[in-house]
């Protein structure tokens, strides 16, 4: 019967032949020029479907979606091309067959298994675009805002805080207008590479607009944002971009807003970026390279107990004075569990995410 197919099939396709499930699962593992299967069920060592279910389980794509025609005879019956359905068979052909037959259904899963093939490489191109930006070699918006949701729900669920950060390069469609898309893409290029250079690998980067980008960072104080937002601006803003020989050297400013939500409060990621927009219209309105900066978690002003004055009240039996502080006071302690956490193993962690879910809760 495999003499028979070959001679038929191996006039139009090359065709590789297997002795049992076991020769011919080999032959598919090692061999992803392969694009149509055509199996019995009854085989030693390894039948149909026992093929059909390491291939349909396969990590590897090519072998998950192959297509897989059956042969079968008079003793497979509705219920065996049923199980071979169950199994993840794609077609069935009956013995005795036509050469035209077998051709026909070959052509037909071949040219399938191609277009498919075409649109997953098409696909995976358009999200591959969608996930970076061609320009600063950065995050584009789409992903920006899928791994933001996910921080969210993580912080949320397991306790912990972020910081957003929005960044708009002012005027800068006036430097595009005058200078033509292939100079503003080289000012974009060169500020993306030294965006990416100054945020740790735990925090995201993304260009959201034409001049737009947008930060993530993780586990950040406000203290710490400024800090980097200052930085930012003072190594952009000595940045000078020569684009014409009559013309004098660009110099870019920035304006920033800069939020910290309450994820407890604020379970919605859109309107968590629409307050950051807010603040950094407000610093747009200013006269260039500035910040307006807000969080919405509570803080203890200066006039208020910190740690040391809040364990020396305890230690005299003054908590009345702290009962209105308590939630801000526990967010203060948040670093010092963090750092016990890292040096006391997996228990400890564990112990402090659930501490920490109820602070932040």
């Amino acid at each position: 019967m495999r003499l028979a197919m070959s001679k038929i099939l191996g006039k139009q396709y090359d065709v590789i032949e297997a002795e049992h499930g076991e020769d011919a699962w080999t032959l598919l593992i090692n061999d992803n020029s392969i694009q149509v299967l055509f199996t019995d069920l009854s085989m030693p060592y390894l039948d149909g479907y026992g093929l059909l279910d390491r291939m349909r389980a396969s990590d590897d794509p090519h072998l998950q979606n192959m297509p897989v025609i059956i042969i079968t005879g008079k003793e497979d019956d509705d219920e065996a091309k049923q199980q071979a359905i169950d199994h993840g068979a794609s077609d069935f052909i009956s013995k005795p067959f036509e050469s035209i037959q077998l051709l026909a259904r070959a052509k037909a899963h071949v040219s399938f298994q191609q277009t498919a093939s075409k649109l997953t490489s098409t696909q995976e191109k358009l999200e591959r675009q969608a996930a970076v930006d061609e320009v600063t070699g950065l995050a584009g918006q789409r992903y920006f805002c899928k791994a933001a949701e996910e921080t969210l729900a993580y912080s949320a669920r397991h306790g912990g805080q972020y910081i957003l950060i929005r960044m708009d390069l002012d005027n800068f469609d006036h430097i595009f207008i005058k200078n033509g898309k292939k100079a503003a893409n080289a000012i974009l290029n060169t500020i993306g590479t030294q965006l990416l250079s100054m945020v740790r690998k735990e925090d995201m980067l993304a260009r959201v607009g034409l001049a737009k980008f947008a930060m993530l960072l993780r586990d950040t104080p406000m203290d710490k944002a400024k800090q980097l937002v200052k930085r930012i601006t003072g190594e952009i803003t000595n940045l000078r971009f020569k684009l014409n020989n009559d013309d004098a050297a660009i110099k870019i400013s920035l304006s920033f807003g800069i939020y910290e939500p309450d994820v407890s409060k604020e379970p919605s990621f859109p309107l968590q970026l629409v307050s950051t927009e807010e603040y950094l219209q407000q610093a747009a309105k200013k006269d260039g390279s500035h910040y307006v900066a807000y969080s919405s978690i509570t803080e203890i002003s200066s006039d208020q107990a910190n740690l040391e004055t809040a364990l020396n009240h305890i230690k005299h039996n003054e908590t009345e004075i702290l009962e209105n502080q308590v939630r801000a006071l526990a967010r203060r302690i948040v670093p010092i569990l963090d750092f016990v956490a890292k040096h006391f193993g997996a228990e400890a962690i564990e112990l402090v995410k659930k501490l920490k879910l109820k602070i932040l809760s």
